[in-house]
This record gives C-alpha cells, structure tokens and sequence, in this order.
C-alpha cells in the first residue's frame, strides 16, 4: 500500500511536472503483477524507465540476486534525488537522471551492452507516434535476445505497438490499483 508520504509526493510533482502521470505511487497488486514475469533466481541487468519513488525498485532489490544490477532511468529530479537517498547502501542499484530516449547512451555509459529486463510505467500516450516508435525501438535494441519488455499503462494504446516490435505479448489488467484500469504487458523479443 503507499504510504501517504509517497502519495503526497506523487501529487506535488504530479501538479508540477506534466510527464507524471500518475496521482499515487503503483499498488503492491501492480507491482506483483507486472514483476511476476522476472525470474529472480538467475542474475540479471534490469531497467526501469520512469521509477518515480520507486515502489517498482524496492520490491526488485528484494527479489533480485546479490549480482544483479537495477538501474533507475527518472527526469523528475525530486524523484531523483527520493530514489538516490533510498537506494545509497545498496551498490546494486545505480540511479541515473535522465530520459528513456537515450537508454542505449546510458547504458554505454555503464559498460553495459544489453540487458534482461525493461520495466516501464512512462505515459506512452503523452509520447507523439515518432518518439513513440524510437522508444520501443531502443528497448528493442538494448535487450538480450531472450529479454523482456515489461510495460504497464492506463489505456490498450500500447498493445498494437508492442506486437509490431515484440514476438509474443501477453496482456493482464489489474484493478487493484489507482487508476483501476492497469493494463500490464510482457513484451518478449
């Protein structure tokens, strides 16, 4: 459940920055739902693009291997700087200010060609048709041939995309959640 930091949190840069799109933190439903398709025995390189305060990042560090990497790709800085204060012991975790778009830059960055898994709840309908498609692009190119794509967002615009690029996709909602009408992707490449 969020706890009403985190929601007061949310709403503030809700009502600041226009690319949050969310009022509350993901329920612990959410969360569930779209890591269940993570396999937390085996160590692996995970993204997240648009952690927020990063509900996504503390059940993952929970679950993932000692030599696994978690890297937190957010452009708000309040969530930022939340996410660097919350993750400050763990050498697992690296905490990057940036945007999704450039994935394969920060990547590089870190010595890291491509990954296991990417984790999204970024607003892909705030995103035109051409950002849109340069995204999935990227993520495509940044995952290892067994890698997933692992999305959650408020309305079905994704799923069309998402086949166009992906192999096999599987579709969940989840209505315990804030907004009710969650639908969750597993993008597979």
């Amino acid at each position: 459940m969020p706890t009403l930091t985190g929601t007061l949190s949310y709403i503030k840069n809700f009502i600041q920055d226009r690319d949050v799109a969310a009022i509350t933190p993901s329920s612990s439903f959410l969360v569930e739902r779209v890591c269940k398709w993570i396999d937390f025995s085996e160590s692996a390189t995970i993204v997240e693009y648009g952690p927020g305060n990063g509900v996504f990042g503390e059940y993952i560090l929970d679950h993932m291997t000692d030599d696994s990497t978690l890297i937190l790709i957010e452009g708000n800085g309040d969530f930022v700087d939340d996410l660097e204060e919350k993750t400050a012991d763990d050498p697992r975790v690296v905490v990057v200010e940036g945007l999704a778009q450039n994935v394969k830059d920060i990547l590089a960055e870190q010595g890291i060609d491509e990954v296991g898994y990417i984790l999204s709840g970024i607003p892909f309908s705030f995103l035109d048709d051409e950002e849109q498609e340069a995204l999935l692009e990227r993520t495509h190119d940044v995952l290892a041939d067994d890698g997933k794509f692992l999305v959650y967002q408020n309305y079905n615009h994704l799923e069309e995309p998402l086949r166009q690029h992906f192999s096999e996709v599987t579709k969940e909602r989840e209505f315990r959640n804030i907004p009710p009408t969650m639908r969750a992707y597993e993008a597979c490449k």
